[in-house]
């Protein structure tokens, strides 16, 4: 009988995803990960994917389904793997996804790695995803799809992992987690960073690395200054607003303006309108390919942010370079986030957008 390990958050998709294994008769164990959580102004802030709330469904959950049980800690990893590159990115200027990081170091790194170990077959999630003959395929239900934070996936690690909800439309997972009466069933969906107390990363970012937030000037792509920022790190490219324009000096009619760039040493935002705020190229780092890639070109689509359009493009693959050439320019091309490949529903890998 084969063995699995199923990361059990508390949430109804882990939930029903861990149902769904023990009804088919497996041998399963749920684990459940405390990860990183802060304290502000003496009060304790919890991880919303590891409160005492979610544990104790998580628990509840496995208690239902006859299922053992265990707590692990990863919050130091966690919080030098995703938390501290979350703070140390934004204090570049970058975009960073800390959700891609947590999936490449913790869950499919330390806890694969962990439970494999321990003589599990498999490790089984409640990601929107798929897998299929040592592919990566995006989830069914396509408004909850998460295969783009997965494409750090290697194939060893594929052969191992199980995502059970993938097949099924989210409405589908809540109607089994609530014919099954799973404790789960009613569980409210977090769609925000687990690791912040408020809706906001900007707080965040002003209590971890307030030497880093200097105002400074708006400048236009011409170089002129039209205004005031609060602060690099508070600011992602293709923002419309937190900054202040000079209007009096503009023309009435002008459309809004967007940011474009950022200037470190300088410590100025750019800021543009139209076509000044598109992008059709970029360079990509930090390449992972789910299958080796055989040729230089490449025609496929790419996603650049969670649950962004696919867009057409080109990848050329340049000595030691990777770069993208998009079919139409794109508003809000941010260095540091994540850009996914595909073709059809196959994701075939990903890097960090660069500049």
């Amino acid at each position: 009988m084969k063995k699995i390990a199923i990361a059990m958050s508390g949430g109804v998709d882990s939930g029903v995803a861990a149902a769904l294994l023990v009804k088919k008769g497996y041998q399963c164990i749920g684990f459940h990960m405390h990860l990183w959580s802060e304290t502000v102004k003496d009060k304790r802030f919890e991880n919303k994917c590891c409160s005492t709330e979610s544990l104790e469904a998580a628990r509840k959950t496995a208690h239902q389904l006859g299922m053992p049980f265990q707590v692990i800690d990863f919050s130091q990893i966690f919080k030098k793997q995703v938390v501290d590159y979350f703070l140390k990115a934004y204090g570049l200027g970058l975009t960073p996804n800390p959700c891609v990081f947590c999936n490449k170091f913790i869950k499919f790194g330390v806890l694969l790695d962990y439970v494999l170990k321990l003589g599990f077959d498999y490790l089984a999630t409640g990601h929107y995803a798929r897998t299929e003959n040592g592919h990566l395929l995006m989830g069914k239900d396509k408004a909850k799809d998460q295969s783009y934070f997965l494409y750090n996936l290697k194939q060893k690690q594929l052969a191992h992992l199980l995502f059970p909800v993938g097949s099924y439309q989210k409405k589908e997972i809540v109607a089994i987690a609530k014919k099954w009466r799973l404790s789960v069933a009613h569980r409210p969906e977090s769609q925000e960073i687990c690791f912040l107390p408020e809706n906001d990363y900007r707080p965040f970012l002003k209590r971890h690395i307030a030497q880093k937030i200097i105002p400074g000037e708006v400048v236009n792509v011409q170089g002129k200054t039209i205004g005031r920022h609060q602060g690099l790190p508070l600011y992602t490219i293709g923002q419309r607003h937190g900054f202040d324009v000079d209007r009096q000096s503009q023309t009435p009619l002008l459309p809004p303006y967007y940011v474009i760039g950022k200037n470190i040493k300088k410590n100025q935002l750019i800021v543009g309108f139209g076509q000044e705020a598109e992008k059709k190229e970029f360079e990509v780092k930090q390449v992972n390919w789910l299958n080796p890639l055989t040729q230089n070109f490449l025609k496929c689509q790419v996603r650049i942010r969670h649950q962004g359009s696919l867009l057409g493009a080109k990848v050329e693959k340049q000595k030691t370079k990777l770069r993208v050439i998009l079919d139409e320019p794109e508003r809000g091309v941010a260095p540091g986030q994540a850009v996914v490949f595909y073709q059809g529903e196959k994701v075939l890998g990903g890097g960090l957008i660069r500049n």
